[in-house]
């Protein structure tokens, strides 16, 4: 899936493009029963966590329940990062073949109580350098503003990096400035996928619907980012070197 000069020149523009469909129907059938048995194992990953807890609550009454690096614990998501039509998409917006996983994650809005996540742009938690780092958003249900698609501003990525504040009693997450009257979401199909520059500012709303969002999200980096000062050179090579 090579993008077209128009869909880069977009991406260029507007930080972002929702790219199409991304994982068939055996792929998404296969990735959402893996979500679903990982989501639901009695004993959870180390990575697991609920970034909707806020202080003081014992329970949080949001959730948006995320678990880091689930290539790891299934295989049908390394399979994904390794399509070849991901790959084309990924390397024909970065502008580079070498290309390496900084992580990646499940974003769970559950039905009727999926939180918020507030404005903010990726690179505001990562301060990855060169900040050329970017995500594959793929859905696994049908997503739309009511049950938490992502929104944008679109352009903000060229303001490079803006100020970040702790998210009010939210425990694990942080919010920049945006103007709302500027958002534009993002709805898609179960199986399609959007990329978004770590620069852009993006948030997604609360999920009050009897439907439930479940999100697949892929970061990626050219090889040489630094974090810190320091190589991140023991990532996974998804494609060059």
């Amino acid at each position: 899936m090579k993008p077209s000069p128009e869909l880069v020149e977009q991406f260029k523009r507007d930080g972002y493009i929702v790219a199409g469909q991304v994982l068939d129907s055996d792929t998404l059938a296969a990735a959402r029963a893996a979500y679903d048995r990982i989501f639901a194992a009695t004993e959870k990953p180390s990575s697991y966590r609920n970034l909707g807890q806020k202080e003081g609550e014992a329970q949080s009454a949001g959730a948006v329940l995320q678990i880091i690096d689930m290539h790891k614990l299934d295989d049908v998501f390394r399979r994904i990062m390794f399509q070849s039509n991901v790959l084309d998409l990924i390397e024909g917006l970065m502008g580079t073949p070498n290309i390496r996983l900084y992580h990646d994650q499940a974003l769970y809005k559950p039905a009727l109580h999926g939180d918020e996540v507030p404005w903010h742009q990726d690179n505001g938690y990562w301060h990855l350098e060169p900040a050329d780092a970017m995500s594959l958003w793929i859905a696994l249900d049908d997503v739309d503003e009511a049950n938490g698609c992502m929104r944008f501003v679109p352009g903000s990525h060229k303001a490079g990096e803006v100020g970040h504040m702790r998210a009010g009693q939210y425990i694990a997450q942080l919010k920049a400035d945006a103007d709302e009257s500027l958002a534009v979401p993002a709805p898609m199909p179960a199986g399609w996928g959007l990329v978004h520059h770590c620069r852009t500012l993006h948030n997604t709303k609360p999920n009050h619907t009897p439907r439930q969002r479940r999100a697949w999200v892929m970061h990626t980096m050219p090889s040489g980012t630094t974090q810190g000062g320091t190589v991140l050179e023991d990532r996974l090579v998804l494609r060059g070197g």
